[in-house]
């Protein structure tokens, strides 16, 4: 066996040469020795990812080299500070036009990965976990944003669920948007509504693919459909049979054992077997159906016997009045916590009053919210209150004086859009060191970045590097998640949480602790002509537009880093 040395894996792998042996034994030796991935990094050529940049402007055949080495490992490497800025400087001077602005933030970028950063990769899936990020300094400390995260046409809306199971580890929310595609229930009931108009109530154990607008396919289980005239015509087919409403009510069962069955409930269907020159025949009110051997024979209809929409609202408004309660009593032990420094729950305010009452015991009067603009609204449950925020005006204002080790931020919103680069969740007035940014980017990217160190304008460099994870799309919009970062500064460690479910992680690298002072959810007080905020104007204006466009009915900040399992089980008791 050949065996090389540290130099020669190297040198094969800044020349994309890497056996899958060669690979394997690189990955071996960085992951013991960080002066190996540190020279790794710097062999690593700004030519050579400059190279690949241009004929792949996004970057990602550079990526998946170094993904090689670093896939899946968490390591922090401490580097020579002047690095980056040789990089960046050689961009401007020789690459600059040829390459373009885009290729020139992600070749730093990936300089910046390898360097400083973690590089983390999550097989494609629903929510993947994404890296973190080093922009160069023409666009200041926040860096170029994203862009928007192209997502599946909606054939369907979840509208509401009771005690729903989903099978394979799934987890839809109410409000969530349907793709073509399965919809495997495990256990309870779920209304679906499709873009036509037909609501279907999908009763667990089931399967269901939803092939269209107007169109589904039910495997197993029980399905009731309504269908208002909008959506005349809606076919749900099930094994060997097709029915097509003609404005009606219909129930679909495909048991286990035996053949499917079709009860009408009001109005008329047509009913066909499979297959080509097949002659439909019409079904009406109170007849039902079963296909048997080839066969289609009459069965007594049982329209009890498929739940209604009004029976599932009632069992669902039941759910939600006691999920409520829960809820409660879970905020009331959380505003005791010791580590509690602001805890809205927007529960205890007139629909007139112009504040937000912090509810741990005994708060500092600085942090009571003070509402800007923002107006009262519904919250994710019927009866709960929660704040709108619209105008580029919006916003909630308080402040939380002192510095701490560690930080978590949770938030219950319904983003409604993201029109802004940069679309604030928390965000300071002022600078200091240990101020950071909490934001949701415009392509759905959480995202927090934090100032490490007090200099004259707050140059780049004096920044951390952002470390941002995927956590919504547009498919999301219009409906309640939770959002939830921690940060502990012992370890420089960040987590980004959706809906309770990490999503990603990344690290600090010089571990500053945080400062909280005048801060803002929804907005951004910072202005160009503040002495402390010179560093702004090296960035595009319209990036200083930073509203959130959407609502608000809790948000929580505690001076400690909760875990995993405390962050899921907050989402758990208080899920709408």
């Amino acid at each position: 066996m050949n065996f090389k040395s540290t130099d020669e894996l190297i040198a094969l792998a800044v020349e994309g040469r890497l056996s899958e042996h060669d690979a394997s034994a690189l990955t071996q030796v960085v992951r013991e020795d960080q002066s190996a991935l540190l020279q790794l990094t710097q062999q690593l050529s700004t030519h050579r990812l400059l190279q690949a940049l241009e004929a792949d402007p996004d970057g990602r055949a550079t990526a998946e080299e170094v993904s090689l080495v670093l896939e899946q490992e968490r390591l922090r490497v401490v580097t020579d500070v002047n690095f980056i800025p040789r990089v960046e400087t050689q961009l401007q001077r020789r690459w600059w036009l040829k390459v373009g602005v885009g290729a020139a933030a992600a070749a730093v970028a990936l300089f910046a990965l390898t360097a400083g950063g973690i590089w983390k990769y999550k097989a494609p899936g629903k929510r993947p976990a994404e890296v973190s990020e080093l922009e160069p300094a023409q666009f200041s400390a926040d860096g170029p944003p994203s862009l928007p995260r192209p997502t599946v046409p909606a054939m369907a809306v979840l509208k509401r669920g009771l005690d729903a199971v989903w099978a394979n580890g799934a987890d839809y929310g109410t409000g969530e948007l349907l793709p073509a595609g399965w919809l495997r229930l495990q256990s309870g009931s779920v209304q679906v509504e499709f873009l036509r108009g037909a609501q279907v109530i999908l009763t667990g154990p089931a399967e269901m693919r939803i092939d269209g607008e107007n169109a589904a396919f039910l495997k197993s289980g029980k399905a009731s459909a309504e269908v208002p005239e909008a959506a005349h015509g809606f076919s749900l087919r099930a094994p060997g049979m097709e029915v097509v409403d003609l404005g009606t009510a219909f129930g679909l069962d495909v048991p286990t054992t035996g053949g499917p069955e079709v009860h009408v409930f009001t109005g008329e269907v047509t009913l066909a077997k499979e297959g080509p020159n097949q002659t439909p025949q019409r079904l009406q009110e109170r007849q039902a159906k079963r296909l048997e051997d080839g066969n289609f024979r009459d069965i007594p209809s049982r329209p009890e016997f498929f739940p209604g929409q009004r029976d599932l609202a009632q069992r669902e408004a039941i759910e939600a009045g006691e999920r409520r309660k829960a809820w409660g009593l879970a905020m009331a032990r959380l505003a005791q916590d010791p580590g509690a420094l602001v805890v809205f729950t927007c529960e205890d305010e007139a629909p007139w009053s112009r504040s937000v009452k912090n509810q741990i015991a005994n708060p500092n009067p600085q942090s009571q919210g003070a509402l800007v603009g923002v107006g009262w609204t519904a919250g994710r449950w019927p009866g709960k209150h929660g704040l709108e925020f619209r105008s580029q005006g919006d916003r909630l204002r308080f402040s939380v004086p002192g510095e701490y080790a560690a930080l978590t931020c949770m938030a219950s919103v319904r983003v409604d859009s993201l029109p802004n680069a940069y679309n604030s969740l928390l965000m300071p007035s002022r600078y200091d060191a240990g101020a950071f940014h909490w934001t949701l980017e415009r392509g759905g990217e959480l995202r927090l970045a934090s100032v490490n160190k007090a200099s004259k304008g707050y140059q780049h460099h004096s920044w951390e590097i952002p470390v941002s994870a995927s956590a919504i799309s547009d498919m999301d919009f219009g409906r309640w998640i939770s959002l939830a970062t921690t940060y502990d500064a012992s370890t420089g460690m960040v987590c980004h949480y959706r809906d309770g479910e990490m999503v990603g992680t990344g690290q600090f690298t010089r571990l500053p602790p945080v400062k909280l002072t005048a801060m803002e959810f929804g907005n951004w007080g910072a202005r160009r002509d503040q002495p402390e905020n010179q560093w702004m104007v090296k960035q595009p204006k319209e990036w200083d537009t930073r509203n959130f466009v959407g609502r608000l009915d809790e948000l929580v900040i505690l001076q400690r880093a909760l875990t995993a399992a405390e962050i899921s089980e907050h989402y758990q008791v208080g899920r709408p």
